[in-house]
């Protein structure tokens, strides 16, 4: 009898979830299909639970189906528990109950990269690069970032004790703290990057992003009179329809359409703004690249249709999909969220880059529907369907060097940051990466046995395992010899050579360390290859008007 209400109930869900097809003429074949599919479906579970060598606890096994039922759509269609809801809510929201710290693993450890300003890990003098050792006495060690992010949220007002391992003290300290509302900033730095110019972070849309932006230039506008603006989107991915729309608000007039959405299914909707612009005038520029995604894409894609904005700098990510949540259980908060429908912005373009079905950029095969890919921004300029937002500067991010990478993965710059931070904690001015700390950075590498590895170096493991599997002759092991040397000082040539770069990066580190990622974000600005273009732009009126087709 058990098995039976399993079993109708997950038939329910199945035909929830098909719903009604809108093509008379394949309503048959596709009940046909259906009830085939579904009989498939409930014998294969009426076999397991009769004769399965163990007993089969039928929850995870259905929802284990429903994810495998999902997985055949697009991805961003997904079946929503608590924990899954609880992160929703988090990313809408911006706000959770908590420490207020980023953490993440180094050196197979729980680490501080850093705490929130004003929030319980700060207040109680938590540090970068302290080790969670404990939470509650329950170790940390063998788990994940998430399981431990889990264990330190909570309700507000309730207490948690941790164990920190700092670099330099013999014992672990013990500190308990409560919990609190931590709210995650939507922008991140702000500030005028040469006079006139002013430039504002924005990191997510949750419900909060429009006010902290409008805070931000208000702030900007007190300071002194703004002459050009930068928005910059780069990594953002996305967040609310509604922020987007209000942040475009910002800089274009009222009953301006800035998206619409359409589905097989659904309706089209039509978003205007709404109120009196901001910024109606100033110049401005919106920098995007690859991380900029969905609402990120709705921004920078309006502004550029509605020739108000120059973009500048990479391809963004792609992803016009619009998703619905509809609860499943409203006891125990299980959600469905699901993708409905397409984002187009005012040209009529598609964000959607991706064929989400199959994985692949859609292809177009004549030149009849290449022309019906080309639309037309407010000043009649041409822009391409192709998906996602196209720069209309295109600038290249600079790229991190193989042998940074490989000081970044080995924790090497951030370890010796906290080190050098532990050992001089009474700076009053900006840290210099002079010839003595490179010099003490160089002994740092050499006493935790560091070394730059080639690209290949995996490729040399494989072919010695080989030469040993198949009992090779000593002249092929002297070969690879010589040939690794021969890589080894390349690589050593290439760490030379990119010394400029990562002495630039332990910098930043360091100023970091002692100054906050504010300061760090302010000061990296001022080698951003794509932030400097921006300014080119805003400072040259008639490239400006001349890139915006404005007469």
């Amino acid at each position: 009898m058990r098995r039976m209400r399993y079993i109708l109930s997950l038939t329910i869900l199945f035909v929830v979830l098909a719903g009604p097809r809108a093509w008379a003429d394949e309503k048959e074949d596709y009940y046909a299909r259906f009830k085939t599919g579904w009989q498939y479906m409930q014998q294969v579970y009426e076999q397991l639970s009769q004769r399965y060598v163990e007993d089969i606890d039928p929850y995870p096994l259905i929802r284990a189906g429903i994810n495998g039922m999902l997985s055949e759509l697009d991805p961003y269609t997904v079946f929503l528990e608590e924990d899954g809801q609880r992160q929703l809510r988090i990313m809408t929201t911006g706000k959770y109950g908590g420490l207020g710290m980023e953490i993440g693993l180094r050196n197979k450890r729980i680490t501080v990269i850093a705490p929130i300003d004003n929030s319980p890990a700060q207040r109680s003098g938590i540090r970068a690069g302290d080790i969670i050792d404990k939470v509650d006495g329950a170790t940390t060690k063998g788990m994940n970032v998430n399981d431990v992010s889990k264990k330190l949220r909570g309700k507000i007002g309730t207490q948690v004790t941790l164990a920190i391992i700092r670099p330099g003290l013999s014992e672990a300290l013990d500190i308990t703290l409560t919990r609190a509302q931590i709210v995650l900033k939507d922008v991140g730095y702000s500030g005028f990057l040469k006079p006139g110019i002013a430039y504002v972070s924005l990191n997510s849309f949750t419900d909060k992003a429009v006010e902290e932006v409008k805070s931000a230039i208000t702030t900007l506008q007190n300071e002194a009179p703004l002459k050009g603006f930068i928005l910059d989107l780069r990594g953002n991915p996305g967040g609310l329809l509604e922020s987007a729309v209000k942040i475009v608000n910002i800089f274009v007039p009222k009953n301006e359409l800035v998206v619409s959405t359409k589905g097989f299914r659904e309706k089209e909707y039509k978003f205007y703004t709404t109120d009196d612009p901001i910024l109606p005038d100033v110049p401005l520029v919106v920098l995007v690249n690859g991380g900029s995604a969905s609402a990120s894409e709705i921004v920078s894609g309006a502004l550029q249709d509605l020739d108000r904005a120059v973009i500048v700098g990479e391809d963004t990510f792609g992803k016009g999909l619009v998703q619905k949540v509809f609860t499943l259980d409203r006891h125990k908060q299980v959600k469905l969220k699901m993708t409905t429908a397409k984002y187009y912005i005012p040209s009529g373009r598609c964000i959607q880059k991706k064929d989400y079905a199959e994985g692949s950029e859609v292809i177009v095969h004549d030149s009849l529907q290449v022309q019906q890919h080309i639309f037309f921004t407010k000043n009649k300029r041409k822009v391409l369907d192709k998906g996602g937002v196209y720069p209309d500067v295109e600038v290249t991010g600079d790229s991190i060097s193989l042998p940074l990478m490989q000081l970044i993965r080995g924790n090497m710059i951030f370890d010796f940051a906290v080190q050098y931070h532990q050992q001089h904690p009474g700076w009053k001015t900006h840290p210099v990466v002079n010839d003595s700390v490179k010099a003490q950075f160089n002994a740092y590498l050499q006493s935790h046995h560091f070394q730059y590895q080639c690209a290949c170096n995996s490729d040399f493991k494989h072919m010695r395992s080989y030469v040993k599997k198949e009992q090779l002759s000593g002249e092929a092991n002297d070969l690879l010899n010589r040939l690794e040397e021969i890589f080894r000082k390349k690589t050593e040539e290439d760490a030379l050579k990119n010394q400029v770069q990562i002495w630039d990066f332990l910098h930043l580190e360091m100023v970091e360390k002692y100054f906050g990622r504010t300061e760090r974000d302010r000061l990296s600005l001022q080698r951003d290859k794509q932030a400097q273009r921006a300014i080119e732009v805003l400072k040259n009126e008639s490239e400006y008007h001349s890139i915006l087709a404005i007469r």
